[in-house]
């Protein structure tokens, strides 16, 4: 069962070569049930906008996206921070810096983003886990609707 959990996983870094406002700010990969995903990322607001789509290797454009979603941003750093300052005899959880939901027409997953620092700047490892696939609500629309204006 410890295998299946770590299948499901992904990093996403920063963008550092963002030339336009409309590129995404985050790349990454994932592999979600066996299947690699290319990752991009826009920070709109208070949440992180992802779109997972199959790699596109050689090619320069990339294929129809298979997963949609938007993470929502956890409590502030300094909360997190004092929480773990609190010395309690419970075992300390990773609190994620983001937390949603990705869905294609098919499944959908709960997503975690946390945080972390790397040699070449910060970045995010992202965990997966299927759920049932949640009802149609307005945050669907207002993908497509922002989506077309980037």
């Amino acid at each position: 069962m410890s295998h299946e959990r770590s299948r499901d996983r992904g990093n996403l870094f920063e963008h550092a070569q963002k030339q336009k406002p409309s590129q995404p700010g985050f790349h990454g990969d994932c592999t979600i049930d066996g299947i690699a995903y290319e990752i991009r990322g826009w920070h709109r607001e208070a949440r992180l906008t992802l779109s997972l789509a199959p790699p596109r290797g050689d090619k320069n454009t990339f294929p129809p996206d298979a997963f949609r979603g938007e993470l929502d941003a956890a409590p502030a750093k300094s909360a997190r921070a004092s929480a773990r300052a609190a010395k309690e005899t419970v075992p300390t959880v990773a609190i994620p810096a983001w937390s949603g939901a990705i869905v294609s027409d098919e499944a959908a997953y709960s997503v975690r983003a946390f945080e972390k620092q790397g040699k070449s700047g910060l970045y995010f490892t992202l965990s997966f886990e299927r759920i049932e696939r949640p009802a149609q609500s307005g945050r669907a629309s207002s993908w497509d609707s922002s989506d077309d204006a980037s």
